[in-house]
């Protein structure tokens, strides 16, 4: 009875994993909503399943205690940001946020006549409702992070949650592919209105998906480093019957499903996915090479035909250049981002300590926006810049710690474990982590829920790598 309830618990986890990206990247409010309730509906189940002794905590749950502090600590200060406080409280601490309520109430009628006075309760958040929403995602995204944890308690189920990211990705980029290049072009839910002719598989904007497949092609390295092997053959009668044996395999099913992927990645357009994707792949590799000490026959293969096979061949049939053509022809003067940048780093000098509240830029960048700037953003296309101006300085610093400490243990996890699998799962926290710090740098996947959740499962790969199979670590 117990084994059957992990079980049901652990595979509703991925069934939740395989929903998420599908309605256009869980953006609507109305998908997050439900990745909300699917999200708590499991973490009541597993709390309860827990107080009745059925689930324990595994070593990877207790070793990542200093990020359910940070989460903890995050999440409820985007709770606390839209309590309404005496406004010579949001006066101390946010002059700006103040401000924007004083200005706020000038403008707009007021139904009982209340004034900005010391008695009249106002938020830290200059947009509450956003901030509720934001708030309730953040939750929702630790909670995963727990589940992960704690479901994924063997190495079994962990090589299993990365075939399933493996899958997904798989999937997303062949429906992305093939919507492209049939001209049928629909998202899975509506048809497309934008992007048309880039891939962007059920997602709404082509650098979401193209992020999407940075995190699901991590995955999928990670596990072919699971698989190498180092074998020497003694005549060509051994390579022929071992070259027959990987063509059986699932090993060549999970190569094939990489060069999809890839494929997939290039159809994007997306000139920071293509070069956040091999950008990590080639630090995380080398990495690898230096942690292990070693330099494989088969780790040498496997980087080649990923370089030689879908750069030089399978890319160019698919549009390489074109992607080339757009890092080439990219112009300051046409771009509108580093203006949207000058501005957000003016939110943030104005809001540095409490934010504007989480989920708030939409409403916070009108108030900067100079005239001198053309087109539409609710995104500030720039996390390291999203996150410090919605949540403040501190609590961004705060959630860098926390990545900092999964890629630290997903280094160890490649250096000190002697498992295969650990080590694949390391490879591929790492790479997938960096994938998305190096993309963030100019777009938003953190912004997009999907994204988000993925990357917080990575999060949790990291510590179950590290931990997972071996209770005893110095």
């Amino acid at each position: 009875h117990i084994s059957a309830m992990k079980s049901f618990l652990y595979y509703s986890l991925l069934v939740v994993l395989l929903w998420l990206p599908l309605p256009e990247g869980s953006k609507p409010v109305w998908a997050m909503m439900i990745l909300a309730m699917l999200i708590f509906l499991l973490a009541s189940c597993a709390t309860i399943s827990y107080a009745l002794g059925h689930l324990s905590l595994s070593a990877a749950f207790k070793k990542a205690a200093p990020l359910h502090l940070g989460f903890l600590l995050v999440v409820g200060w985007l709770w606390f940001q839209q309590i309404p406080l005496p406004a010579e409280w949001v006066e101390i601490l946010s002059p700006n946020a103040a401000q924007h309520y004083l200005q706020t109430f000038r403008i707009l009628p007021v139904a009982d006549g209340c004034q900005l006075t010391a008695s009249c309760p106002i938020t830290l958040s200059i947009d509450p409702h956003s901030t509720f929403i934001s708030a309730l995602l953040s939750t929702a995204y630790y909670l995963l992070f727990c589940l992960t944890l704690l479901l994924v308690d063997s190495r079994k189920r962990l090589e299993k949650l990365l075939l399933v990211i493996v899958a997904m990705g798989t999937s997303q980029a062949i429906f992305g592919a093939l919507s492209a290049l049939s001209g049928s072009e629909w998202l899975l839910f509506r048809e497309k209105t934008t992007y048309l002719g880039v891939a962007t598989g059920t997602f709404v904007n082509r650098n979401s998906f193209a992020g999407f497949l940075e995190m699901t092609l991590a995955a999928g390295m990670g596990l072919l480093i699971a698989r190498l092997t180092n074998q020497h053959y003694a005549n060509w009668r051994d390579r022929l019957q071992a070259l027959l044996q990987l063509m059986l395999s699932s090993k060549l099913l999970l190569r094939v499903a990489l060069a999809t992927m890839v494929i997939g990645l290039v159809l994007s357009r997306s000139r920071m996915g293509n070069a956040a994707f091999f950008s990590s792949l080639m630090v995380t590799g080398l990495i690898y090479m230096i942690c292990r000490r070693q330099i494989t026959k088969g780790m040498v293969f496997l980087f080649g035909s990923l370089l030689v096979i879908d750069i030089a061949i399978v890319s160019q049939w698919f549009g390489l250049e074109k992607v080339i053509d757009r890092i080439g022809n990219t112009s300051l003067d046409h771009e509108t981002r580093p203006e949207v940048s000058e501005i957000t780093l003016d939110i943030i000098r104005d809001y540095w300590l409490t934010g504007t509240g989480g989920g708030s830029y939409y409403t916070a960048l009108p108030g900067y926006h100079n005239g001198t700037w053309r087109g539409f953003y609710d995104l500030a296309h720039n996390d390291y810049l999203q996150f410090p101006a919605e949540f403040g300085i501190p609590a961004f610093l705060l959630l860098a710690a926390m990545v900092l400490i999964c890629l630290y243990h997903a280094l160890q996890a490649i250096r000190v474990r002697h498992n295969k699998l650990a080590i694949g799962g390391g490879f591929a926290a790492f790479m997938g982590i960096l994938a998305i710090l190096i993309h963030s740098t100019v777009d938003f996947n953190l912004q997009i829920p999907a994204n988000a959740a993925y990357f917080v499962v990575l999060m949790a790969v990291a510590f179950l790598a590290r931990f997972i199979g071996h209770e005893r670590i110095k």
